[in-house]
This record gives structure tokens, sequence and C-alpha cells, in this order.
């Protein structure tokens, strides 16, 4: 794991190809390093703490079933479900199953984190 570059250390002057590539190279780590979906992998602060989240749990009899978290496959629920932290911030959660219709619901993590955000999925059957 690569630690996050300082700002100044982003910073290129225009006109020269390798240091575009190189500032597009720290836009990319900076976005890499601020989804919304923060894991123990995640990207290394330099504050000295982990910010603020809440664990997201998912309640269905369904544990077979896929997580999606604002259009990003997680992984199954069984996998998922209580070990996943969510930022603060306004996520979208996503259950699917093939044959069965997608449960979807708009979770709010409050700025300061912390707690559970618990997700209610009765995953319906498609007669299709």
């Amino acid at each position: 794991m690569v630690p996050m570059r300082s700002a100044s250390a982003c910073s290129s002057s225009p006109g020269s190809r390798s240091r575009l590539a190189s500032g597009l190279a720290c836009v990319a780590l900076w976005l890499a390093c601020s989804t919304v979906v923060v894991s123990n992998l995640g990207c290394v602060h330099t504050t000295g703490r982990e910010p603020p989240a809440s664990v997201l749990e998912i309640a269905t009899a369904t544990t077979d079933a896929d997580v999606w978290v604002d259009g990003e496959y997680i992984g199954q629920v069984a996998a998922v479900s209580g070990k996943l932290r969510l930022a603060p911030g306004v996520h979208r959660v996503e259950i699917r199953k093939p044959g069965h219709f997608p449960v979807q619901r708009t979770v709010r993590v409050g700025k300061d984190g912390g707690g559970t955000v618990v997700v209610e999925a009765e995953l319906l059957s498609d007669p299709r």
C-alpha cells in the first residue's frame, strides 16, 4: 500500500507530459482514497486517526445475495454484513440476487459516524 501524497507533492507545472501523468496519478490516488466505503484495507490517512464511519448491517434471510453501495459491488451479504464501514454522508445500498427483485435503500451516516446502519431486505421472487 502506498501512503497518500501531500498536496504539494501532487502539484505540477503545465507543459510536461510526465508532469501531467503525475498529476493525473495524484488525482486517481485522491479519488481512490476518498471513496465512500472505508475498509480496514483503505487509504493511509496522515491524521493519525481513523475517519468517522458507521457499520452497515444487512438484515435478510438470503445471505448469498450481492451487496452494492453507491453503484459499486462490495460482496455477498454473509461477507459484508456487520463488517463494512460507511463514511459520513448519504449512500445508496442495493441488495441483488438473480431471480429476485432487488432491494434499494438510501441510508444516511452522520458526520460524526459511529453506530450501526441497518438495512432490512426481503428479497421477493421474480416470477419471470
